[in-house]
């Protein structure tokens, strides 16, 4: 069944955080955007030139009314509070029914870290810094710990770290204060950040999971490192920088007209293009593009367009012309894959792991974990507990291996993971795509970006028991963005496979990140927006800022990950991912398995706590979409993190969902037991898992270590977890189907139904 590739959009609702405390009600009043009323000096120089432009301050910002305790008020974002003031004023006239709740998107774009990540690298390196100083002295440790305490004074240090600091916790509360439920994701597509929430929208309204979104677009300039990076990639700092949050409430125009709501503006081709197009007189990071809606709005103008610095140039207009792209309901197809885990990219070791119940389970290294600073036997502020984890050799670029040379100044600047990508590639042959795309599920500021943001916080540090010298990465030059940024390294991908005129977007969805990346990507093929897509999730989970974190959370396990174990206590971190081509099913006779359906929801008890019944709505959701039933599934990858709760929680939406009437159980399994939790890149390691099951035919076990949790409700699945791999039998219908769970912090959850390609040949 074929549907049109692109609806117009109607635009119900906008609000704004603006420079001078300005929100749409007053620029609405005022009639015009003049980038001039905003620009002052940001206090520091770029290139022995001093930037000016707008900033947005946030200091009388209401926490009570976003429900945001006063114990986590230091781990909340500028970039979180901007765009709760924002997306707060763009809903402000809507009512929005229980069934729209439950299909309302939220999706965030930014561009960099937020100070809540600058500031938790900063604790992290000056407490590494100041054990290298005082060496082996027998007061040392005590000297360390007396100087966190010091550190949470300035800094703060709660448990809500971990969660103030990602980009996704910025959609995830805007859910949570609007009480809205539909799918959830931050991406980073640099200043076309604007335009990929616009396309995803309408990409996903061709379905019924999605009926509404609140996008909101939110940049902040935070230091004097951060903006050097900027200009080495051609920002002039002639022109204004300006902040600023800016959501739009969009849906189908069908919808408007439904809701009886007016119609603020219709939105109809939105495209990027070949086309020169004028540079803007202002530069505004990842809200360029909504920075220029609103002028189109308050000109009254017919289309806005513009020329990115981070990709192509665009253009959006009022009108919609249909372009010769074909769009269907089409399966997606997935015709390779690579692991990526401390293995390497080896997929025989890979699934020779899997099919053993082997882990990858190591102490850290001195160089990877300081336990000098950071190991404590017992939780507490800026510790860990633990010393072993499923991580690569080395988190240094410099001690990578690659299969292809590579400048010294360039690979210094790289992350560790971006390197193992690019090995990668050499497993991946791409086609003759006319329209690709790179799609890069990672965290959306990389370690780089971190350690100068710990530079330019140095000063602020509290008085230490010895000087603690200033960290002195390297000098700044144009590949510092690429290594310090998620869309850099979907931009290195791109370039490494020979794609550079790839549509290039980095995703984060707390550890769903993967599997919103896949979701990303399935709804840009079925739109014909794309013929072929390289997806990838990767993520170095267990550097030392996260095991500080994660400590803070307790969601570490103390021995080991021991997924539906009694006494299961919580999950070891690990370092990878996998990265894997897709296209349509119609184009694909060598696929290895079709994407039946996915889709989400973002519904918790809180920011850390899971929730069944959030988690059975993207399962509910996804169900809808597939055309298969819950009974045909033999196989379900669950997202198995080892918690109490997370077991709880994820085994009771299952009954929900899953619960059968017919003697075959359903069988679980959690690749987390053998690589680790991977964060961005978990769902990546579930989906490769998946794919080389099904090559194998066979359904790897998940050891049970000691006893299985009998307060667990499998028999009412009933569901059982293998503990060797059995052979996965063909069904009546000669296919083999699975599914994955994916969920994260915030309650973001992602579900996804799969088919083996190969099976349904001999129907």
């Amino acid at each position: 069944m074929s549907r049109p590739p692109t609806s117009p959009l109607a635009i119900v609702g906008i609000g704004c955080a603006l420079p001078n405390g300005m929100n749409f009600a007053d620029l609405a009043k005022q009639g015009t955007l003049n980038p001039s009323q905003f620009t002052h000096p940001f206090g520091w120089s770029v290139a022995a030139e001093p930037l000016r432009g707008g900033q947005v301050h946030t200091d009388s910002f209401d926490y009570k009314k976003f429900s945001i305790p006063p114990l986590f008020r230091k781990a909340v974002s500028r970039e979180t509070r901007m765009a709760l003031l924002a997306a707060e004023e763009a809903l402000s006239q809507l009512t929005l029914s229980e069934t729209l709740r439950d299909h309302c998107d939220q999706l965030c774009a930014t561009h960099m870290a937020s100070d809540a990540a600058y500031r938790n690298a900063t604790k992290v390196t000056a407490l590494r810094t100041l054990s290298e100083q005082l060496a082996d002295t027998d007061s040392a440790q005590m000297r360390i710990d007396e100087y966190k305490q010091a550190l949470a004074g300035t800094f703060g240090a709660t448990s809500h770290d971990r969660v103030g600091e990602m980009a996704s916790t910025i959609p995830a509360r805007i859910a949570h204060f609007a009480h809205t439920r539909g799918k959830c994701q931050t991406l980073d597509g640099g200043d076309l950040g604007g335009l990929r929430l616009l396309q995803a929208a309408q990409d996903n309204f061709r379905y019924a999971d999605s009926q509404l979104a609140v996008l909101t677009s939110i940049q902040c300039f935070h230091h004097q490192p951060q903006a050097e990076i900027l200009h080495h990639q051609g920002i002039s700092t002639q022109q204004p920088w300006l902040e600023g949050a800016i959501s739009l409430v969009v849906c189908p125009v069908t919808t408007a007209e439904q809701q009886g709501w007016p119609v603020l503006m219709q939105l109809g081709t939105i495209t990027t293009t070949a086309t020169e197009q004028e540079a803007t007189r202002y530069f505004a990071g990842a809200s360029q593009v909504f920075y220029q809606l609103l002028e189109m709005h308050l000109g009254q103008e017919t289309h806005c367009a513009g020329a990115a610095t981070f990709g192509p140039h665009w253009q959006i207009n009022k009108a919609v012309s249909h372009e010769d792209t074909d769009a269907s309901d089409d399966q997606v197809a997935i015709t390779q894959y690579c692991p990526i885990t401390a293995l390497g990219d080896d997929k025989a070791r890979f699934w020779q792991t899997l099919a053993n119940g082997d882990d990858l389970l190591r102490s850290q290294s001195a160089q990877q974990l300081n336990a000098s600073a950071f190991v404590r036997a017992t939780p507490q502020k800026l510790s860990t507990y633990i010393d072993q984890a499923m991580s690569f050799d080395s988190h240094n670029p410099c001690d990578q291996v690659l299969n292809k040379p590579m400048m010294p100044a360039k690979k210094a600047r790289l992350d560790v993971s971006q390197l193992r990508l690019l090995n990668a590639t050499e497993s991946v042959e791409i086609g003759e795509f006319k329209r690709p795309a790179v799609i890069l599920a990672c965290n959306l500021s990389l370690n780089a970006d971190r350690q100068l943001g710990a530079c330019a916080l140095w000063d602020q540090l509290p008085a230490a028991p010895t000087h603690l010298p200033q960290p002195t990465p390297p000098p700044i030059n144009r590949w510092s963005w690429y290594g310090a940024t998620g869309l850099g390294g979907a931009r290195l991908l791109a370039e490494h496979l020979k794609i550079p005129h790839a549509d290039c977007i980095a995703i984060e969805a707390a550890c769903a990140s993967s599997m919103a990346a896949l979701h990303n990507a399935v709804r840009g093929l079925q739109s014909g927006r794309y013929d072929g897509i390289v997806l990838a999730g990767i993520e170095t989970a267990t550097l030392e800022r996260d095991l500080v974190l994660c400590g803070a959370q307790m969601m570490l396990s103390a021995t080991r990950i021991r997924p539906f174990a009694k006494g299961a206590d919580g999950f070891t971190p690990g370092d990878g991912g996998g990265l894997f081509v897709l296209q349509a099913k119609s184009d694909a006779p060598n696929a290895i398995a079709h994407v039946d359906a996915i889709s989400g929801s973002c519904d918790s008890r809180s920011m850390t706590a899971p929730d069944p019944q959030g988690q059975a709505l993207a399962m509910y959701k996804t169900l809808q979409l597939a055309s298969v039933n819950p009974e045909q599934v033999q196989y379900l990858e669950t997202h198995g993190t080892g918690t109490t709760l997370g077991d709880q929680a994820e085994l009771e939406s299952l009954c929900a969902a899953y619960r059968r009437e017919h003697m075959s159980p359903l069988y679980l399994g959690s690749g987390k037991y053998n690589f680790g939790h991977c964060f961005a890149g978990a769902g990546a390691i579930s989906l490769a898992k998946m794919l080389a099951a099904l090559e194998h035919g066979c359904m790897p076990p998940t050891p049970i270590l000691g006893e299985l949790n009998d307060a667990l409700p499998f028999e009412n699945i009933p569901a059982e977890v293998p503990q060797q791999a059995q052979p996965w039998p063909l069904l009546d219908t000669q296919q083999r189907i699975g599914a994955i769970n994916a969920f994260g912090t915030g309650g973001i959850n992602y579900h996804l139904t799969l088919i083996h390609a190969h099976s349904q040949e001999s129907l």
